[in-house]
């Protein structure tokens, strides 16, 4: 609708005689205002603004997980072949930090370097592989 078509009119085509009305008052302030007083003290705080945050994700790679989805994993580069065994190498840094779980070998051998679970160790072990932490 124009402009020009509204000039007279209390509403400016906002409806129920409210109009839009420019300035700080209509956003509740400029800048940090409203930081005052009661319950938003902390809002007027430096350490507001400096939170701390987890940068760093702690995400396991399971071993059922593994074994279920080995072409994932080969296409990712995380599981590469060697003479016969799956080395599974997690210090290159990516998405997992830590190996976990149970382990049904099925003639898996597995080659792990990285950080692993007690469990997945022993399982890992048991089937013929090799941990290098």
């Amino acid at each position: 609708m124009k402009s020009r078509k509204l000039r007279g009119s209390s509403t400016a085509g906002r409806g129920l005689g409210k109009r839009s009305r420019s300035g700080a008052g209509r956003r509740g302030g400029r800048g940090r205002a409203g930081g005052g007083k009661r319950g938003q003290q902390n809002f007027a705080s430096i350490k507001f603004y400096l939170k701390e945050t987890k940068t760093e994700k702690n995400m396991p790679l399971n071993l059922s997980y593994l074994q279920s989805h080995l072409d994932k994993l080969k296409r990712k580069g995380i599981i590469q072949e060697k003479d016969g065994k799956l080395v599974v190498d997690i210090t290159r840094g990516g998405e997992y930090t830590k190996i976990c779980g149970k382990f049904k070998g099925q003639g898996l051998k597995l080659s792990v370097y990285g950080k692993t679970s007690k469990q997945a160790k022993e399982n890992i072990l048991q089937n013929g592989g090799e941990v290098n932490e």
